[in-house]
């Protein structure tokens, strides 16, 4: 797992270096080389990349210049209509999309000629945008947070680590693409399209990591065969030169985007149904095992389940649409793409708050399998006292006696001493004192979240929740959080 995780760090710095970094390569007096040439430069790409016919005419040297001097005309005789033709001929064909920010055309830049053009090839920001570029940092930044912190379960860890770090490479080639930085660094064509297979998996071997604490076996592999193969499927474009991708971006040239948009829509919807349907499956099936979890764990997965059933919905909606013909999808765009984003920003404050999220922190106690042998508490027994203790913890809050014992629990429960512990032990996986403990430090939470006023004495509502002194406080809390009451606290009121 050691040299996984190196290996995904260095994967992550070459990512960085080879996508995001502009060509400088893509000037205009080049075109007249690259833009031929590279046709007849690979000829593996011809039989694997799908080809449409291509107008070499157009990216003949004569007829670039025509295009660039006819919109320089044009514009200084006051016909946008015109200028706007041939600038946009010019900058497709050239690749040379910073012509629309030449200044010929600055005063034209609000007309209904121009103003497509600038939104298509200029420089564009938008709040909107920002907040994809702000969310696919933080996604980032969990990423590597995950990745270099010592967790109990770095399977469960490496699997969130890794949805999270797709999701926000995702988003960030969004931002690329809306903002048209895309221009300075085409290489970044089509990168996210190989993970479309892996946020189902991903996500769903998450849930039964921690739900079930299941094991991966050989032929789970099977599930990254999708994968595989749509890497197969674009290595060809992948290999392509940068000039190519432009072309490609432009949509010029001979490259037939269509065939590859339906494969990657289509495959793409049939794999969130699948896995998004066993995702709820899982967690219906799992409710009562997730009732033994701690109520910040049971909201964490419920809320995780809800984000990626709406965004299998939303994705559906907009794939169906986008395979239409010229179809208004903007809405739509937005809104699945603002789910990640919502998503990896819900991860990124919740490991901020709560450092061991991510993972199933029960501990597991080990008990002898011969300590309950001849116990005559029987199953249908120890369900309905499981049931009466959670009412007792949860409603009646019996934890904040600070006195509390597991004889007064027997007592209320109305069983034996000896009874009481096994349904914590076998039902619960903790000893009582941790029960206890991790209740009282999950309602000190909420308190502290709900204090707006910030006036709350930790002391007081450690006495309040239960505890008695403020050595056994502060030892619980830590186990529980990774972190100190006073550490909590900051990271609160710095939100």
């Amino acid at each position: 797992m050691v040299i996984f995780t190196k290996s995904l760090s260095v994967f992550v710095f070459s990512f960085c270096l080879f996508f995001l970094f502009p060509d400088n390569s893509l000037l205009a007096q080049d075109v007249k080389q690259v833009a031929v040439e590279n046709q007849n430069q690979d000829p593996l790409s011809n039989y694997l990349i799908f080809r449409k016919n291509k107008d070499e005419v157009k990216f003949n040297e004569e007829h670039l210049q025509l295009y660039k001097d006819q919109a320089i005309l044009a514009a200084e005789n006051n016909n946008p209509l015109v200028a706007s033709m041939y600038a946009e001929y010019y900058m497709k064909y050239s690749s040379e999309v910073g012509f629309i920010d030449s200044g010929h055309f600055t005063e034209f830049k609000e007309s209904a000629e121009f103003a497509p053009l600038f939104e298509r090839y200029s420089l564009t920001f938008s709040w909107l945008y920002f907040f994809y570029l702000f969310a696919s940092l933080i996604g980032f930044f969990i990423f590597i947070l995950l990745l270099l912190k010592k967790q109990k379960d770095r399977v469960a860890t490496f699997l969130i680590g890794t949805f999270v770090f797709i999701n926000a490479v995702f988003i960030f080639q969004i931002f690329l693409f809306l903002t048209n930085l895309k221009f300075k660094s085409p290489h970044v064509l089509y990168v996210s399209s190989v993970t479309i297979y892996l946020y189902g998996p991903l996500i769903y071997f998450y849930f039964k990591r921690i739900t079930l604490n299941y094991t991966f076996k050989k032929w789970d592999f099977i599930h990254l065969m999708p994968t595989l193969l749509i890497v197969i499927v674009f290595a060809p474009v992948f290999l392509l030169p940068a000039q190519e991708k432009m072309n490609i971006m432009l949509d010029v040239g001979s490259f037939d985007r269509r065939p590859y948009l339906l494969f990657t829509v289509t495959t793409k919807i049939l794999s969130l149904v699948f896995y998004g349907s066993l995702l709820l499956r899982l967690y219906i099936k799992s409710k009562k095992r997730i009732q033994l979890f701690t109520s910040v764990l049971q909201t964490w997965l419920r809320n995780m389940v809800l984000f990626v059933e709406f965004y299998v919905v939303c994705y559906i909606v907009y794939g169906v649409l986008i395979m239409q013909v010229h179809p208004n999808y903007n809405l739509l765009f937005h809104l699945q793409v603002a789910v990640i984003a919502a998503m990896v920003l819900y991860m990124g404050y919740n490991s901020y708050l709560r450092p061991n999220m991510f993972t199933n922190e029960r501990k597991e106690l080990k008990i002898s399998k011969e300590k309950y042998k001849k116990s005559s508490l029987t199953p249908n027994f120890s369900e309905e006292l499981k049931e009466k203790l959670l009412f007792l913890m949860e409603t009646e809050k019996v934890y904040r006696k600070s006195t509390i014992n597991l004889d007064y629990l027997a007592e209320k429960l109305d069983t034996t001493r000896h009874n009481a512990s096994q349904v914590i032990n076998e039902n619960f996986n903790v000893s009582f004192f941790e029960l206890i403990n991790r209740y009282r430090i999950e309602e000190t939470i909420e308190i502290l979240k709900n204090d707006t006023e910030k006036s709350m004495n930790i002391i007081e509502v450690a006495y309040e929740v239960g505890f008695n002194n403020k050595v056994s406080f502060n030892k619980s809390f830590k186990k529980h959080l990774s972190q100190t009451p006073s550490e909590y606290i900051q990271t609160l009121r710095s939100l």
